[in-house]
């Protein structure tokens, strides 16, 4: 049988070109004795219609977050219903399976089910119905029944992550030279609970150190990245782990420049992982700052004391790390005048890039669940809208989303105070940048910068004008 697996482009703005991994490992869960294919719709040159038409997969599964849902429903409601079995994967359709069901998808992969998709795929029909009427799906499905009835079997955690190695050998050649950098998982999951965070209380897993650097070799040697970003959660909770894999990467004199995610209150002891991080070639660490009211990081399930940043971040710059500072406006508890505190901070600390998001209730995660308990009225579902379309229109955001504790103007009086104020330092905004050759000492992106950044696609078809796509400095 032959699967097809799909990494859908955005409904709205462009994405960081980076490789599918969710699809790499539940390829190499099936790769054995399924024919799989790999299908990035972001940077492949053939429209998807005619790779059905030639492939001609038994099975399709589609791996996609909230920024794609349009695109993928509406993939599903094209696809679906006929002779190939249709299912959803990624963290949109595991915390909104029942949408994915009602658009088509025969079924959903919530969580990770790489030790059980084989098995699954073996059990089911080559013609529909797929599933038998007494047949039940192990942890980590949800589907319908015969009798038309919604069965959810849970969300599937793989307690041994070193059992599966992404399957990168399936990428076509063709789309290493349009990936802006390699990317990789170190470990899955996170231990603490932000209540902004699907990831939140999920329980940190990590792989073994020499098998991350086998595949971050893999990485650069085969691929030809010089520069990877590790997408964990929070890569540095465990630093003793953290050395393992920088002595691995010094040991085999592997030369890449890496970035990762962090919390910002390591503690003192383990400080001697920046030096290690350095050494090993570590270019950039994204800490989790988020807000300088205590208050305000207590409300939001973020467990840290503000405190412990500065130090912290100043001993990660003097190992000779550049930081980058991720922030958010609209965070429970936060007046303007607490948002102000984190523009201090900027100014004080002035990290080479800083990054602020809103504060947005995606599904999964507690804000997301209950917006209401975290004075968050949100107003509409449709989170390509949500996400891109008025964040450039300040007179209709409101429309979209609001906050109890700070209004639409002071959202937007915030933003423009925190570029305003770091301007005389040098910083450039990322969508006013057009001599992007080489890379900013220091850079500010905001969420009203995504929707200015141009499309990968135009109406005639693959129009390569993302300027990133080629800038990995910009993407550590």
């Amino acid at each position: 049988m032959r699967v097809l697996f799909i990494y859908p482009e955005p409904d709205v703005a462009p994405f960081y070109l980076q490789s599918p991994i969710g699809c790499l490992y539940l390829a190499a869960a099936l790769e054995e004795k399924y024919d799989v294919r790999i299908y990035d719709q972001n940077v492949d040159d053939d429209r998807l219609e005619d790779v059905i038409r030639e492939f001609v997969p038994d099975i399709i599964g589609v791996s996609f977050t909230s920024g794609c849902r349009m695109v993928s429903l509406d993939i599903a409601k094209k696809y679906g219903g006929k002779d190939v079995i249709m299912f959803a994967g990624g963290i949109h359709p595991t915390y909104c399976a029942e949408e994915c069901i009602d658009a088509g998808f025969d079924f959903v992969a919530k969580g990770e089910v790489e030790d059980t998709i084989c098995e699954v795929f073996d059990a089911m029909s080559p013609t529909r119905p797929f599933l038998r009427d007494d047949q039940t799906l192990p942890k980590g499905y949800f589907y319908k029944s015969g009798k038309g009835d919604y069965i959810d079997t849970g969300t599937a955690r793989s307690l041994d992550i070193n059992r599966w190695v992404p399957a990168r050998h399936l990428l076509p050649a063709k789309y290493h030279r349009r990936y802006s950098h390699g990317v990789m998982m170190g470990s899955r999951g996170c231990a603490f609970k932000c209540t902004f965070c699907a990831s939140a209380n999920t329980g940190f897993r990590e792989r073994d150190p020499k098998l991350i650097v086998d595949e971050l070799e893999y990485i650069v040697n085969v691929e030809g990245h010089s520069a990877v970003h590790f997408a964990d959660d929070i890569f540095t909770f465990k630093p003793r782990w953290v050395i393992e894999i920088c002595k691995e990467i010094v040991a085999r004199d592997l030369k890449c420049r890496w970035s990762v995610n962090s919390r910002s209150d390591i503690p003192e002891k383990h400080w001697e992982m920046f030096d290690w991080m350095y050494k090993a070639g570590c270019e950039m660490v994204g800490f989790g700052v988020e807000a300088v009211d205590q208050k305000t990081l207590q409300l939001s399930g973020k467990g840290i004391k503000q405190s412990k940043t500065m130090p912290v971040l100043q001993r990660a710059r003097e190992a000779g790390i550049p930081i980058k500072a991720n922030l958010m406006a609209g965070l429970p508890g936060a007046s303007y005048a607490d948002h102000l505190l984190s523009v201090d901070l900027m100014e004080e600390l002035l990290p080479n890039q800083i990054v602020l998001s809103l504060t947005t209730p995606y599904p999964g995660t507690v804000m997301g669940d209950f917006p209401e308990r975290f004075g968050i009225k949100l107003k509409t579902k449709d989170w390509s809208t949500l996400l891109q379309d008025v964040y450039v229109e300040s007179d209709r955001f409101h429309e979209v989303i609001e906050y109890d504790d700070i209004t639409t103007d002071e959202i937007f009086k915030f933003v423009d105070t925190l570029l305003t104020r770091l301007a005389p330092y040098g910083y450039i905004r990322v969508s006013d940048d057009e001599e992007h050759a080489e890379r900013p000492e220091r850079v500010i992106k905001t969420f009203l910068d995504k929707p200015m950044l141009p499309r990968l696609r135009d109406e005639a078809g693959r129009a390569d004008r993302y300027n990133r796509s080629s800038e990995p400095d910009w993407v550590l």
